[in-house]
């Protein structure tokens, strides 16, 4: 690109380069002049943008008396501060009938215009290769989202999700192309780009299908793992029933890997040190509760499922502190339960305990161990409190049986 071109970036950050080096406008990223200059900017390639349009978009939510007296104090302080910057002499903003346009004798690239015109591009293009092409250039012109500093402001707001479902659309249709002709590699490389963008949006599912159709499952499972831990710390939530389903099919495949018995005894190992209960993820957790409802049917094995949920009763609690305390549960479950047992998340206020070779009347000491220990590690603190209830897994899989499910505090 001609380096006596602005190039300017929006998308993922805000940046300025003028002749192979970095500009700076302002110290202040949300300032009025920063913001009346990416308004500018955003449009240059639609015949600018109105007096009126910038007034509402700067001081449409301020009280200000002279909104027209303020913006013309922006623009003649963005005018000095774009000469300071390093560029040439110019007048820079162009006024005429209201309207106001970017000075055409300094040539500009922005990156959300460009990244607009190949979306535009991709709507018209029916030609496969060709709308390839522009779907992957497209791609690779969205670096993130747009200006990320400025979500606060509604101008900007509404122009970021323009984007987003504009990216969403492009790399959704590139990724279904990718997987249809076998190409993982390229698939794998935007949908892990898209996640590191959009973290909560699920492109996980089109990374872990690119590693999947690689037959690379230890790596999708890492993947699954880091998401289940992401989704639960961030939003409080589990993956999607489509990622549950990637994860057993990948654990499946994993374990039929051949290898040779010292490699299998090593991945056999438990990593960390036995203390206390056996932490696993709710699929796992699900297979696990299979085995043992088999072996009960064969040995008599006694063996109950314990449901632990935290009651807030009518507190009002933010998703930070509810994340805390379900953290605080699982500390004080894992503490409290024999080494020999299982436990997993249901969900940010609820776990699952098996409890193996226990009989019911020995139950409720289990019920209290935790919950000593949960008030403890709590600081004494009445809310919330922890509720339990009990089922033998003989009674769970009689679908036929009465709810004998038992409370226990």
């Amino acid at each position: 690109m001609n380096q006596n071109i602005l190039k300017v970036r929006m998308l993922g950050c805000f940046s300025l380069e003028y002749k192979g080096k970095e500009l700076v406008l302002d110290r202040n990223n949300v300032s009025k002049t920063t913001q009346l200059f990416q308004l500018l900017l955003l449009h240059t390639q639609d015949g600018g943008i109105s007096k009126a349009a910038l007034i509402d978009a700067l001081y449409g939510r301020t009280e200000v008396e002279n909104k027209n007296g303020s913006l013309n104090n922006t623009l003649f302080r963005l005018r000095k501060q774009l000469k300071a910057a390093g560029l040439p002499e110019s007048n820079y903003i162009n006024i005429n009938g209201g309207m106001c346009t970017w000075d055409p004798e300094i040539a500009v690239w922005v990156d959300v215009c460009e990244f607009e015109n190949l979306v535009a591009l991709i709507r018209k293009e029916k030609r496969e290769t060709d709308r390839l092409h522009l779907l992957m250039e497209a791609w690779k012109c969205y670096r993130g989202e747009f200006l990320p500093d400025m979500i606060g402001e509604n101008w900007a707001a509404v122009e970021n999700v323009k984007c987003r479902d504009d990216y969403f659309m492009c790399t959704e249709e590139l990724c279904k192309w990718l997987k249809e002709h076998e190409r993982y590699e390229d698939l794998h490389r935007v949908s892990h780009v898209a996640a590191k963008i959009y973290p909560f949006d699920e492109w996980q599912i089109w990374e872990i299908e690119s590693l999947i159709g690689m037959s690379r499952y230890k790596e999708g499972l890492e993947v699954y793992k880091d998401t289940e831990r992401l989704l639960f710390e961030e939003m409080g939530v589990e993956p999607s029933a489509k990622m549950l389903e990637q994860f057993q099919f990948m654990g499946e495949r994993t374990s039929q890997a051949a290898g040779a018995i010292g490699d299998i005894k090593e991945r056999l190992k438990e990593k960390d040190e036995a203390v206390g209960a056996y932490y696993c993820p709710f699929p796992s957790f699900i297979d696990i509760y299979h085995v043992f409802s088999r072996m009960m049917e064969r040995s008599g094995l006694s063996v109950f499922v314990m449901l632990c949920t935290l009651d807030y009763a009518k507190d009002s609690v933010s998703d930070e502190e509810e994340k805390e305390m379900s953290e605080v549960l699982k500390d004080a479950i894992q503490s409290s339960v024999r080494k020999g047992d299982f436990y997993t998340r249901y969900n940010v206020r609820q776990y699952i305990v098996m409890l193996i070779g226990i009989s019911q009347e020995n139950c409720p000491i289990v019920t209290k161990r935790i919950d000593k220990a949960f008030r403890r590690l709590n600081g004494g603190k009445k809310s919330p409190q922890v509720d339990f209830y009990v089922a033998s897994v003989g009674e769970v899989c009689d679908t036929d049986a009465t709810d004998n499910d038992r409370r226990t505090s």
